[in-house]
């Protein structure tokens, strides 16, 4: 299975037997990756569309396939008990969703402190269909000072499509439209799936 090269500027975790894991569950999945990472040590990765429950499968193949660290947000109510170490150790980060604007300075605090970050987000913020994305994702690029990579769930083909840099601007909603309309051949036809 021929992969993406990782440049070395990304955040890399891992060995050969997480590589061997994720490479035999893209297989077992049938899914394969297409296009090139950025050489960059900060960024959020927005995926869509996130339509169903076998996205976080298909996305962790694929990070251990590559030996990447990817971060994702996840309310701090999964962090409790003994599920803390597992969704730390799979690259979730504890938010405190009840101040929804204080999400942003949150994440931005995280990435500041960290050499390399890469952040993955999904812009429509839930699995069932949705009208426009959220801009979360752009808020926390533009106050971070970091690109976003656009990623595609290309569901009929089975390929996760990496797409171009987008560098956020001050205009949160003319960026948000312009996102939608890259995603939207990979929209069509959606369908929720459970």
């Amino acid at each position: 299975m021929k992969l993406p090269i990782i440049p070395e500027r990304a955040p890399r975790r891992g060995g050969r037997l997480m590589r061997l894991t994720g490479r035999i569950g893209l297989k077992l999945l049938g899914w394969r990756v297409e296009g090139e990472f950025p050489n960059h040590p900060k960024l959020v990765v927005a995926g869509a569309p996130h339509s169903t429950n076998w996205d976080f499968p298909v996305a962790m193949s694929t990070v251990f396939a590559l030996n990447l660290r990817i971060r994702f947000m996840a309310k701090e109510s999964l962090f409790r008990g003994a599920a803390g170490p597992i969704m730390r150790w799979f690259g979730g980060l504890s938010v405190d969703r009840s101040q929804a604007s204080d999400v942003v300075d949150q994440v931005v605090d995280y990435i500041e402190r960290s050499d390399t970050f890469w952040l993955c987000i999904a812009p429509e913020g839930t699995r069932k269909k949705v009208e426009r994305f959220r801009t979360g994702f752009l808020r926390i690029a533009h106050a971070a000072n970091i690109p976003i990579l656009l990623l595609a769930f290309d569901r009929p083909n089975k390929v996760i499509q990496l797409g171009p840099l987008w560098y956020p601007s001050s205009d949160t909603e003319a960026d948000r439209i312009a996102i939608e309309k890259w995603f939207e051949p990979y929209q069509a036809g959606r369908k929720h799936i459970s």
